[in-house]
């Protein structure tokens, strides 16, 4: 079984406590704003000297954060944890307390009056007591009760609007805490600043992916996985800034077999592509309906491919530079939408490539499409 073919796993809860503990949650505020000294670091947030220092060695063996002549800063899947801990903090906050924006506390307060809960939601008797309140422990019950999460009737509980919405925050939360330091790596070595906050802000769905490297021994043996992807695709959605011959013509057989193909592709890509793999090789995507070609109008910072059974979920390198060596690769239901809602982004803001060259030749008196 390949490590993105597993079945859904349970988040481990010391995995979220490290990162929801209030010396933790303080620390990673305060390097939002920048590098700092430990001892400033003490200073700003209220953590004694001697709880910060093993904290900042925690989280620079976890990857979160670096240290450097001027003090710690957050390397980039730190900035990605901060920015999402912080974002989940404030959504729940508002929710259970209905405060909007312009009257939130200090951003800390907010962090730290919801976040200690998810440490706590996360361990299984927690989630037992949410999925099934009748069976839940005495203590745990009480706790429910006393913060108005559950309601009684007949003897019989229930969760409440607040406990529905506490419940589904949390889990948000927590899924995201496991997926940014189960794939640290793979954030870190990659430009994750372009990403549509539509992706970000739901990256927890892609728990339970896992990381494929893809790179071929030898010509013969090509992208595996990728290309397996593709050729199993009942219908295939995709985003890309690069193609290559082999993955051109394993798309082009699914959309010859009937399955339906949208791609978006971005503007320096669609001439080359074009006379690459439709107008030299003969190919006819007017005799395929199903077949669709757009061309973005935003930046395409991400490599997608979506299909009824799989997600392949690419980055560019810190240079720019495409990396088609490493993917994301998701079987579940939840990274499958993931993948659609982020595919849907794109094409909302793209245009059928034949309206692209239209507007081309319009504009600059170069050639449309040729058949």
């Amino acid at each position: 079984m390949y490590a993105h073919e597993r079945s859904e796993s349970r988040i481990d809860p010391d995995q979220i406590g490290l990162y929801t503990t209030p010396a933790v949650v303080r620390i990673l505020v305060a390097l939002v704003r920048g590098a700092q000294p430990p001892a400033h670091l003490a200073v700003i947030t209220g953590c004694r000297r001697g709880e910060t220092e093993p904290v900042l060695c925690d989280l620079r063996q976890r990857g979160i954060v670096v240290q450097e002549w001027e003090g710690y800063r957050l390397t980039r899947s730190g900035e990605l944890l901060a920015g999402r801990l912080l974002a989940c903090a404030t959504r729940l906050f508002q929710t259970l307390y209905g405060r909007p924006n312009p009257s939130l506390p200090p951003m800390p307060l907010v962090a730290e009056g919801v976040l200690d809960d998810i440490g706590r939601l996360a361990l299984p008797a927690y989630i037992e007591a949410f999925e099934c309140p009748e069976r839940a422990d005495p203590e745990i019950l009480a706790w429910m009760r006393s913060s108005g999460h559950i309601s009684e009737t007949d003897g019989a509980f229930s969760l409440t609007g607040k406990g529905r919405a506490y419940l589904t925050f949390l889990d948000r939360c927590s899924r995201t805490i496991a997926t940014i330091d189960r794939f640290n790596e793979f954030f870190e070595s990659h430009a994750t600043s372009g990403v549509p906050e539509i992706a970000i802000k739901e990256i927890g769905d892609l728990f339970n992916a896992g990381l494929v490297v893809d790179q071929p021994v030898n010509a013969e043996q090509g992208f595996a996985y990728y290309l397996e992807i593709i050729r199993e695709a009942g219908w295939l959605h995709g985003v890309s800034n690069y193609s290559l011959p082999q993955i051109a013509a394993a798309i082009w057989e699914r959309a010859v077999a009937g399955a339906e193909v949208e791609l978006v592709i971005t503007p320096e890509l669609a001439g080359a592509l074009w006379e690459e793999e439709i107008v030299k090789k003969g190919r006819d995507p007017a005799a395929f309906p199903t077949f669709r070609l757009y061309v973005s109008t935003v930046p395409v910072t991400v490599g997608l491919t979506v299909t009824d059974s799989a997600l392949s979920f690419g980055l560019c390198n810190p240079d720019g530079t495409y990396d088609t060596v490493h993917d994301l690769v998701g079987r579940t239901e939840g990274a499958v939408r993931w993948g659609e809602r982020l595919f849907r982004h794109y094409k909302e803001q793209a245009v059928p490539i034949e309206d692209f060259f239209r507007n081309r030749e319009n504009t600059t008196g170069s050639a449309g499409i040729q058949q």
